[in-house]
């Protein structure tokens, strides 16, 4: 399957109820906006039930303002045997003078359930081929984080506060 076949795009108009006090999007919404866009790639790769483990990394780049325009691009980056990770580019448009700019980057990994298996994802464009390569270097990294977080996990306290 190449990564054309699993685009999903979103674009929002940047209005209230999305701003924050700095009349720019909300960071909640937008990863809202993420997480629904990358599922829907997900869903398209996998034809089966997914969950959302992990936002590995997402970088704000420029702040999306008020009145602006915000598309959200997402396609599959790399698959393993349950897991795959989604990559999305957010670009933000000014809608008056028709400029646009990369307001920020994401990778994201989704899980399908037991006895699903994922095709591979072949890269077509040069965009893909460049995100692509980088598959497996992330995996590894995402891997031992989530070691290192379920080591974590164990140490944390789960009493109620004011008791």
């Amino acid at each position: 399957m190449n990564c054309s076949e699993t685009r999903s795009v979103q674009t929002h108009i940047i209005t209230f109820p999305y701003l924050n006090f700095h009349e720019t999007l909300f960071g909640g919404q937008l990863m809202a906006w993420l997480d629904e866009t990358a599922g829907i790639s997900a869903i398209r790769v996998s034809r089966a039930p997914i969950v959302t483990a992990s936002v590995d990394q997402l970088d704000f780049l420029a702040p999306l303002k008020a009145g602006h325009s915000v598309c959200i691009e997402t396609f599959i980056s790399g698959t393993g045997n349950r897991s795959m990770e989604v990559f999305a580019k957010v670009i933000g448009e000014d809608l008056v003078s028709g400029e646009r700019y990369l307001a920020g980057t994401s990778f994201m990994t989704f899980v399908v359930p037991k006895g699903h298996t994922l095709p591979d994802i072949e890269p077509m464009t040069e965009e893909e081929k460049f995100i692509c390569k980088g598959y497996e270097e992330r995996k590894a990294v995402r891997q031992k984080k989530r070691s290192q977080s379920l080591d974590f996990a164990g140490h944390i306290d789960l009493d109620i506060p004011w008791k």
